[in-house]
């Protein structure tokens, strides 16, 4: 054994408790780097499988928060032009 390369592990390399969950080969017990397993093949619905079926839909379908200028169809980019003219005219008056 090399001073060098020490073959035991050290405080940085934590040996794997029996819950540590592998993401090569999802199997437990050890870390993806100390794997020898194969990948196993999970076969998963198709983009059209999900969208036909509402229950696979319900997976897709997450609460994201929309700024309220998006939720309006029209109007959206002539809102943001009045605010910007108005913010413009709001800084020719103090500094002009």
């Amino acid at each position: 054994m090399s001073k060098y390369a020490p073959h035991k592990r050290s405080a940085n390399q934590p040996k794997a408790t029996s819950s540590t969950t592998c993401q090569k080969c999802l199997g437990k017990g050890h870390f993806t780097y100390e794997c020898k397993g194969q990948r196993p093949y999970i076969s998963r619905p198709s983009r059209t499988a999900q969208l036909e079926n509402p229950r696979l839909a319900a997976k897709l379908k997450q609460t994201i928060e929309v700024p309220e200028e998006f939720t309006k169809p029209a109007g959206t980019a002539n809102q943001i032009l009045e605010a910007k003219e108005k913010e413009r005219g709001e800084g020719k008056g103090r500094g002009g």
